[in-house]
């Protein structure tokens, strides 16, 4: 049965991996594309150069990377198949799991405000505002909201009750 700490945590894991993997997927398949994206539109009839090409195709393998990292770091795939039995060890794991899980969060909710402002600064000006600002802007504030929503369940007591149960006490 899962917990709410476990819940939310899977949520917010899978949907940021997801998120980063989308960014960094659309930056490996069309890197020119991308660079128009975040150009001002008086700037939309150059053509990138091929710094810009690999720089931004850098960063979409090291957002794949990223959000590959996110899952396994935080155990939201798991590497070993979970014991029947709760032993005591076993315990003392799922602690050191859950503040290494907490620790992954607080990071990428950092990189969450960071891209976020960096978004920022072009969807405030007229002159470089573009859809691709806005969704960077909106999806990072997301992100980040999530993020913090998060770190506070993870650190909450009865966080690790089963999810069904929380359920009926709200009935």
């Amino acid at each position: 049965m899962p917990s709410l700490n476990s819940t939310v945590f899977h949520a917010y894991t899978y949907g940021t991996a997801f998120w980063y993997t989308l960014r960094g997927l659309c930056r490996v398949y069309d890197p020119a594309m991308v660079v128009g994206w975040f150009r001002p539109p008086s700037q939309l009839n150059l053509m990138p150069n091929d710094l810009e090409l690999y720089n931004v195709k850098t960063d979409g393998w090291c957002l794949v990377t990223l959000g590959l990292i996110l899952l396994a770091f935080t155990g939201a795939i798991p590497a070993k198949a979970p014991s029947a039995v709760n032993t005591h060890p076993a315990a003392r794991e799922a602690r050191t799991t859950t503040s290494v899980a907490g620790l992954v969060v607080a990071a990428t909710v950092f990189h969450h405000v960071a891209t976020g402002i960096g978004a920022y600064q072009h969807y405030k000006l007229e002159s470089h505002y573009n859809t691709a600002m806005a969704i960077g802007v909106w999806g990072n504030v997301w992100l980040a909201f999530t993020g913090v929503l998060t770190l506070a369940v993870l650190r909450m007591e009865g966080g690790g009750e089963p999810v069904q149960g929380l359920a009926k006490k709200l009935k």
